[in-house]
């Protein structure tokens, strides 16, 4: 009888050139035609090696470990942001800027006040913005005004 012994698979091998282009794509957010200029190679070679098992795994590793890198760092990102408004804050030339950060800083500011929504499918040649407690003014064709509510 014979002893049959199973060899592991031999692990896939990717080339410097597709881990540079793919480290690219990932963490510089590239296209794939700029990566792999980068890298040295053509985008053939790339949508080939794409369809390999073992280049896509690289991929998904690539991309997790990068996504856990920004969240580890998201606190940093976080304090640096403070840090700015605070200067802004203390150094802005704009009043509205500097009551903008206080806002920020407080935590008042997590949503904006004000929403604005345009129609773009007017008719009337454009836009119209009526303040509270203002009059809204037409003007006809002959050039005379007519005001709203006389």
């Amino acid at each position: 009888m014979t002893n049959i012994s199973f060899l592991p698979p031999r692990p896939s091998r990717l080339s410097q050139k597709l881990r540079a282009a793919i480290e690219a794509t990932v963490t510089k957010g590239t296209t794939i035609v700029d990566a792999c200029k980068e890298a040295g190679m053509s985008t053939q070679g790339y949508h080939k090696a794409m369809k390999r098992a073992a280049v896509r795994d690289y991929l998904e590793t690539v991309q997790r470990r990068f996504v856990a890198d920004v969240e580890a760092n998201r606190a940093l990102y976080k304090a640096r942001a403070f840090e700015v408004a605070l200067d802004l804050m203390l150094n802005a030339k704009s009043d509205a800027i500097r009551a903008r950060m206080c806002e920020f800083l407080a935590g008042d500011a997590k949503v904006s006040p004000v929403a604005v929504h345009i129609d773009a499918r007017q008719d009337r040649g454009g836009y119209e913005f009526v303040r509270p407690g203002q009059r809204l003014v037409e003007i006809e064709p002959d050039g005379r005004s007519k005001s709203d509510g006389q």
